[in-house]
This record gives C-alpha cells, sequence and structure tokens, in this order.
C-alpha cells in the first residue's frame, strides 16, 4: 500500500495570525483591552525574568524560578515521559514550531542551542543561543563541544528543519548534518498551543512573535520525551535523519510521506 503524500509547503506554514472565524474574531476584539493591559505589564515582567536567568547560574533551582515566572508572562511548559531523559546523551533532536523553542525545552533541562546564519551579537546571547563564528565549521565545533569532558555534560538541541512550522500538518525534511556529530541522539516532540491566534505566521520577526505571546492570555509548549536512537551499522548520515523524522513524525500524528 502506497504512502499517504507528504503536505504541501503551504500546510506547513500559516500565513494569516488572525482567526478567520467570524465568532473568533469577535472573541480577539472584545479581548484586545486586556491583552494590551497584559502586553504591556508583561514586557516590564519580562526583563526582570531576564535579569534573573543571568544573575542565577543554571540549576534545577533557576530553572523551577524562571520557569514559575514564565508561566506567569504566560508561556507554560510542560513535559511527558521525562523518565525517558537519558542525561547521557548529547545530542538532543526536536521539531521546530516557534523562536523559542529552544528557551522552553531549557526550562526542563539543560541544554544549548547554536543560531544559524547569524553572526555572534549581544541579540544572539541574550536569546539563549550559543555563539558560534561560521556555519562552515559549525559541525567541527558542535562535535569539539560534545567530547568536552567538563561536568555535567551540556547537551546540544537541534532543529533539523531549521525551520518553523506550525507544528500541525508535517515536518520539513530533516538536515543530516546534526546527526553527524554523535551516534545516538534522543528525540524529543513539541506542540505548542494558545487561543485565539496563531501560534506562529511564515516571515514573522522574532520580536513580532514574542509580542503577541505576550498578548495573548497563554501559550502551553508541550514536551514529549523519547527513548534514544543509535546509529545503525553502516547507516550514513541522511539515512539516520530519515529515521528519526519518520519516528518524530508518527508521534505527532503527522503524515510521513517517505523521503523525497
Amino acid at each position: 500500500m502506497e504512502p499517504p503524500p507528504a503536505p504541501g509547503p503551504e500546510r506547513l506554514f500559516d500565513s494569516h495570525r488572525l482567526p478567520s472565524d467570524g465568532f473568533l474574531l469577535l472573541a480577539l476584539l472584545l479581548y484586545a483591552p486586556v491583552g494590551l493591559c497584559l502586553l504591556v505589564l508583561r514586557l516590564f515582567l519580562g526583563l526582570h525574568v531576564f535579569l534573573v536567568s543571568c544573575a542565577l547560574p543554571d540549576s534545577v533551582l533557576r530553572r523551577f524560578v524562571v520557569r514559575t515566572m514564565c508561566a506567569v508572562l504566560g508561556l507554560v511548559a510542560r513535559q511527558e515521559d521525562s523518565g525517558l531523559r537519558d542525561h547521557r546523551v548529547r545530542v538532543l533532536i526536536s521539531n521546530h514550531v516557534t523562536p523559542f523553542d529552544h528557551n522552553i525545552v531549557n526550562l526542563l533541562t539543560t541544554c544549548s542551542t547554536p543560531l544559524l546564519n547569524s553572526p555572534p551579537s549581544f541579540v544572539c546571547w541574550s536569546r539563549g543561543f550559543m555563539e558560534m563564528d561560521r556555519r562552515v565549521e559549525l559541525v567541527e565545533s558542535l562535535k569539539k563541544f560534545c567530547a568536552s569532558t567538563r561536568l555535567p555534560p551540556t547537551p546540544l538541541l537541534l532543529f533539523p528543519e531549521e525551520e518553523a512550522t506550525n507544528g500541525r500538518e508535517g515536518l520539513l525534511r530533516f538536515s543530516s548534518w546534526p546527526f553527524s556529530i554523535q551516534d545516538v541522539v534522543q528525540p524529543l516532540t513539541l506542540q505548542v498551543q494558545r487561543p485565539l491566534v496563531s501560534v506562529t505566521v511564515s516571515d514573522a520577526s522574532w520580536v513580532s512573535e514574542l509580542l503577541w505571546s505576550l498578548f495573548v492570555p497563554f501559550t502551553v509548549y508541550q514536551v514529549r520525551w523519547l527513548h534514544p536512537i543509535r546509529r545503525q551499522l553502516g547507516e550514513e548520515s541522511e539515512e539516520f535523519a530519515l529515521r528519526v523524522q519518520q519516528l518524530v513524525a508518527k508521534e505527532l500524528g503527522q503524515i510521513w510521506g517517505g523521503p523525497d
């Protein structure tokens, strides 16, 4: 039996922020004054969250405090099957939904994420990304990072899609380079929900996404941990990537049409 066709690119991205349903649009208009007040208050509180996250060393206490403060900002982080988290695995693999996925996962477990195609800067650091010099040397730098013997080890959180989608219909084809770093990776699935407006819109800036996140009542990030996956004998990085993508798509209940 032939597998169902993979969803087209137009179904993977939302082009409009506002709802098309008349009832939801009316509800959004009625909520707007409250949302604007929340936005202003949360901007001030968000500054305190940033300062606290900078002041406290990385620890369970820091993650608890910042996670609680983020919940007040309307950013709720939940996780399932946390017992499957293997702290020996140095590479975490996730689907990509919003510009803040790495921040949310970092509230649940220590991890680092490189910012692709962007030079080191204050904005890069303040958003919680690793500062990498050049994309050409990225893989070698990350291999050295994973080979570090420092304790406790800090795993990498990588998004092989390299671009955020709406997270409903399917996945972009996984790039193979994240699977060339280590022979064992641990996948996780990420689902994001919020009322009234779309979770993410194509071509929107991270600043715009942040403001909408602070405007809506809440945004729920649901993280589910999966079992670690080891590269098979003689398996190329491309094949490894496709195998992990198939598993992630299945766990998300999305269509998998196989490789192109």
